[in-house]
């Protein structure tokens, strides 16, 4: 007889036990919250293009979408993946709950107008899980990835650049060097810093067969010893140098660096293969991700720099979160298996991701045009996003999904992975 491991798929569950699920799996709130700020983050063009913005959308746009819609996903995939790396008791209901209201007034005051007050509510709830896990640490069974560095580096950055940020839209006094800096640790660190130590971590185990059924939040770390954190530690070093660079009006220079680091740290960390080519539409959109990240990054240092950011902005960072929240929500769910193969809605997504870029970037060439190709480049983001939430999200409500085993007489009874 046969082994019989076809993984039984489970339904939503009741709101009770959703609820007092998410505190151990945080991104079942922070994933949803974090799509909700990505359409706010965009909507304000098509409603300024009618006159109806409640502000200007160069100020609430950039903000919404790096402290809401990327800070959410961010913080949900930590929240869930770090205790359980650590070996440590995960956040608590009230902290959740606390970090969660907080992001979605940050978000509100940002849509609204109040970029001070958006700014300062962002540090703040950054800070609360920084805390947490600073708290724990000491009691941890196991240690993260050192890829994970890079993570730390990039939150603590963004926390100090939000506060400065905050700082100066209040009217104190700093320096065009501290203001600039302030603003590339917040708009450029927090992705690109986490990005590069996620890739790391994340990346290898959707290539690898053999994991392929396991939650990419919960596994062993990818790179081990003072080697992989001593090349973490340098190339989070040079990219914060970069950046100050960049402050200091050597924007080439520090570009280059930006990019050689970026480009080395992830040659060095990831898995050279063939196989990689073949690996389905989320592993492909994350090579697709990674490349428009690189190379919106090395164009910013010659071009003007606000449209070709958009390369590593939406074709990179958007992407990117968008491949790693499917495969996390699938994975969690106990539909990891469906991910290895073509996922067209996904694929209709990253479709209207890439227009949505295309347009973004003419808008910034084509002055006459700017206004409908801000409006059409959102409402394709938009509409890409809903297509990608309509078909992940509802996941959110499913538990794991455990394998049912029958073995063979006189054959060990297969354990399933525990939650």
């Amino acid at each position: 007889m046969e082994m019989d491991t076809t993984p039984e798929l489970t339904g939503p569950l009741p709101p009770g036990a959703y609820l007092r699920r998410c505190a151990g799996e945080p991104y079942r709130i922070l994933f949803p919250l974090g799509t909700v700020l990505g359409f706010l983050g965009v909507v304000v063009w098509p409603l300024a293009s009618l006159g109806w913005a409640p502000c200007a959308p160069a100020q609430s746009h950039p903000r919404l979408m790096i402290e809401g819609f990327v800070g959410s996903f961010l913080l949900g995939f930590l929240g869930t993946s770090l205790p359980r790396l650590l070996g440590i008791k995960p956040l608590s209901g009230n902290l959740l709950l606390l970090l969660s209201v907080s992001l979605l007034t940050g978000g509100i005051l940002q849509l609204l107008g109040g970029q001070w007050a958006g700014d300062l509510l962002f540090s703040f709830a950054l800070l609360l899980p920084l805390v947490f896990f600073t708290l724990r640490f000491r009691h941890r069974k196991d240690n993260a990835p050192p890829s994970f560095i890079l993570v730390l580096l990039g939150v603590v950055g963004a926390v100090v650049g939000a506060f400065l940020q905050a700082e100066k839209t209040a009217g104190s006094r700093m320096s065009p060097l501290v203001q600039q800096l302030s603003s590339l640790l917040l708009f450029q660190g927090l992705p690109l810093l986490p990005l590069l130590g996620l890739a790391a971590f994340f990346l290898p185990r959707l290539y690898e067969s053999e994991s392929a059924e396991a939650p990419p939040a919960v596994g062993h770390p990818s790179g081990k010893g003072s080697g992989s954190a001593l090349v973490a530690t340098g190339a989070g070093v040079l990219i914060l140098a970069s950046f100050f660079l960049e402050a200091s009006g050597q924007r080439l220079l520090g570009g280059l660096l930006k990019v050689a680091t970026s480009a080395g740290y992830l040659a060095l960390t990831l898995p050279a293969s063939p196989e990689l080519l073949a690996r389905g539409t989320v592993a492909a959109a994350s090579r697709l991700a990674l490349a428009f990240s690189l190379l919106g990054l090395l164009l910013a240092s010659f071009l003007a720099p606000a449209g070709s950011l958009h390369l590593f902005f939406l074709g990179g960072i958007g992407l990117m979160i968008l491949s790693v929240g499917a495969r996390v929500v699938y994975g969690l769910s106990g539909r990891g298996f469906l991910l290895r193969f073509r996922f067209i809605p996904f694929e209709f997504a990253i479709g209207g991701v890439m227009v949505a870029m295309i347009l973004r970037i003419g808008a910034d060439h084509l002055s006459s045009w700017r206004s409908p190709l801000l409006s059409l480049s959102a409402l394709l983001w938009m509409g890409a996003l809903a297509l990608w939430a309509v078909v992940v999200l509802p996941f959110v409500l499913c538990p794991q999904a455990e394998e049912r085993d029958e073995p063979q007489a006189g054959e060990p009874t297969a354990k399933s992975e525990p939650e």
